[in-house]
């Protein structure tokens, strides 16, 4: 019988990296391109029940709920029974949810196909896993920086299509984000191979505190490292995700922008996305280092976003935003490497699942502070306090290691140049 370590090789030889890597890469893109298909849209359908701005924050709200009960158990699952199923699964939930959405009626069926599609939502922290699994530790920024080219493709292709199939009719995005959804499925039934081998899944049983996501963040923030930098992204997704709730709120209560015009300030914000990913994000990140890179794009977007606030015409805010979108480029793969350095294998899907459940709860929590205070303290007040939190949290991140009371590093930047 052969030696394990040997069928490991042999098996993981047969698996084409780079092709399951543009696969998913694919598969990626288009669920981004439907996510981000309602962006435009989504303020005028809710508008037709509420007018309130609260209750347009509502949609990313309901969502962010249903994904923050559930994607901590899809990375458990994903750790146990492989990433294929489970993103499989994950991505025909969000067809089904974006159907539920495009047929609405009342406002209690948008939301409640908002819940569908945020308790299936764990496919692109699979995704993610996925990539960790097939990338050495010394690929892992370049190619999670994949997700952030994803994204901003997304950010292009979504919002122009948003934007010219909302001008014919307001539900035709949502249909659209359902078609390319159950596309994804057939792709990824047919054609995705299974990065995770048996042998390293993780094999003991689920509990039931599995279930409560609050247990498996508390549980991931006891490790060392990685309790400092879950409260960096937290604070990190709390401004960005409350800001970008109101952001087409803001242009249009302030500058009465037409549909076509939020579609283009959407799509030049994803195509900066894609160019800093492309090309800086690779060359800056292993020359300056995770830690400092990560804090500079924290703190750049605070200025930034004060800036947006400030400017009086409309065509700045569109310049100045594609300004914060190169700075968050470099956030979200500096702070994904960071941690999930800090992880085995067998807790990479728990890991990201972690990241994608605090994500959420910040997806609840910061629209809902972003609609309050826009409703209640002045438009665009979200920009300026955001930026508070984005000083504190690139702050947080520059901060020199500590030492805890067992002598262990609690944080130790991977890259320290």
């Amino acid at each position: 019988m052969q030696p394990a370590s040997r069928r490991v090789r042999k098996r993981s030889g047969s698996f084409n990296k780079k092709g399951a890597l543009g696969l998913i890469f694919v598969i990626m893109l288009m669920d981004i391109i439907g996510i981000t298909i309602l962006n435009p849209v989504a303020p005028y359908l809710v508008r037709r029940y509420d007018e309130r701005a609260l209750m347009v924050t509502m949609i990313t709200i309901i969502y962010a709920v249903g994904q923050f009960v559930a994607a901590p158990l899809m990375g458990k699952l994903g750790d146990r029974l492989g990433r294929r199923p489970v993103l499989l699964v994950s991505i025909a939930g969000q067809g089904a949810g974006y159907l539920i959405f495009a047929l609405g009626g009342s406002l209690w069926v948008l939301l409640a196909a908002r819940l569908v599609g945020g308790i299936t939502g764990g496919n692109l922290s699979t995704a993610a896993a996925y990539i960790a699994d097939v990338s050495a530790p010394q690929e892992r920024s370049k190619n999670f920086a994949m997700i952030g080219t994803a994204w901003s493709l997304g950010l292009i292709l979504g919002p122009a299509a948003g934007g010219l199939m909302g001008t014919l009719a307001l539900e035709a995005p949502a249909y659209i984000a359902a078609v390319l959804s159950f596309v994804n499925v057939g792709l990824g039934f047919f054609l995705l191979q299974e990065s995770l081998p048996r042998e390293r899944r993780e094999t003991t049983p689920l509990r039931g505190a599995d279930l409560n996501p609050i247990v498996a963040i508390v549980d991931m923030g006891r490790k060392p490292g990685l309790g400092w930098l879950l409260i960096v992204m937290s604070l990190f997704n709390f401004a960005f995700n409350g800001i970008n709730a109101v952001g087409v709120l803001f242009v249009i209560d302030k500058f009465h922008a037409a549909t076509w015009q939020v579609s283009v300030m959407l799509m030049l914000g994803g195509g900066t996305i894609a160019v800093c990913n492309s090309l800086l994000v690779p060359r800056w990140v292993p020359r300056f280092g995770e830690r400092v890179t990560g804090a500079v794009s924290l703190l750049g977007m605070a200025v930034f976003d004060v800036a947006i606030f400030l400017v009086p015409l409309l065509w700045l805010v569109i310049l100045i935003s594609m300004a914060v979108s190169a700075m968050s480029s470099f956030t979200f793969p500096t702070l994904t490497t960071l941690s999930t350095d800090r992880v085995g294998h067998s807790e990479v899907g728990l890991l990201l699942g972690v990241t994608t459940a605090i994500g959420s709860l910040m997806n609840i929590l910061g629209p809902l502070w972003a609609g309050a205070i826009y409703d209640h303290v002045m438009v665009g007040s979200p920009y300026w306090m955001g930026a508070a939190v984005f000083v504190t949290a690139g702050l947080m991140l520059l901060r020199p290691a500590t030492i805890d009371r067992g002598g262990r590093k609690l944080y130790r930047p991977v890259t320290e140049r």
